[in-house]
């Protein structure tokens, strides 16, 4: 059988929404009898990483994707396949899942088994505003609110880390008014912004989201992304308008982010 050769390349933007637009290439082509995916490694990421050649190889043996195109002819190029980004579920079937999940395990990761796991977005959103709104901003007083209301659904044993970017004190009314137990149950772990030598750098942050009991995403590709290899309960916010995050899949849970 004859195939065309599809790959996706182009970006510069950040790891997170990089790595979904290539995902969406292979999704496409895992369910689409006449295409194969070649797969075009990182080589550049923005938010702090670009700088670092080591780091982008970091990034790919991260993924796990095998850099495949050598004896291959490129028919089709492209940032991202559309079809996938409007219609997920339709292309992130088990088989899909099951191969990108496949890939991301075949090199070695750090244990790792948190219990819920809340990503808030902040590093870089203050950079796009549309009519005086900063996009995909979430307020404190909304975490503040709905933490304890998903946490409530699980054990009172589960540990609640909170993976961000800027300082600890930016965060810590999060917590104003909680009872002890569940503040005591809470954990910070915030990076400075592109700061990918922090104890917290994005590929560990990725990591505790993938392998996370519970999983709350912010309006981010780095949530969405992590969220398709996550096998376990995904929390997804609506009301991103950005390309690729603003459908959930079937199986995750649609939480409606009503403002405070």
């Amino acid at each position: 059988m004859w195939y065309k050769n599809l790959t996706i390349k182009f970006k510069k933007d950040g790891f997170g929404c990089q790595l979904n637009a290539k995902l969406s290439g292979l999704a496409f082509c895992e369910n689409h009898i006449n295409y194969r995916y070649v797969h075009t490694p990182f080589t550049d990421v923005s938010h702090g990483c670009n700088a670092s050649k080591d780091y982008i190889d970091k990034i790919n043996t991260f993924v796990g994707i095998p850099d495949n195109r050598k004896g291959k002819k490129i028919h089709v190029a492209m940032t991202h396949c559309s079809q996938v980004f409007n219609n997920p579920s339709r292309w992130w079937n088990n088989k899909s899942l099951e191969k990108i999940r496949g890939y991301y395990w075949t090199n070695e990761k750090p244990y790792c088994m948190p219990d819920i796991v809340v990503h808030i977005r902040r590093g870089d959103i203050h950079r796009k505003r549309t009519d005086g709104e900063i996009l995909r901003f979430i307020p404190n007083s909304w975490y503040n609110k709905h933490i304890p209301i998903i946490a409530d659904k699980y054990p009172d044993h589960f540990m609640i880390d909170i993976f961000s970017e800027g300082k600890i004190s930016d965060f810590l009314n999060i917590t104003k008014n909680w009872p002890k137990d569940l503040k005591q149950r809470t954990r910070f772990n915030i990076s400075e912004p592109d700061d990918i030598n922090s104890e917290f750098d994005v590929l560990t942050a990725f990591h505790h989201m993938v392998c996370a009991k519970v999983f709350v995403q912010a309006k981010s590709g780095l949530s969405y992304t992590a969220g398709l290899y996550n096998e376990n309960h995904v929390y997804f916010l609506t009301g991103s308008r950005a390309m690729g995050q603003h459908t959930p899949l079937k199986h995750w849970f649609d939480y409606t982010r009503k403002p405070l």
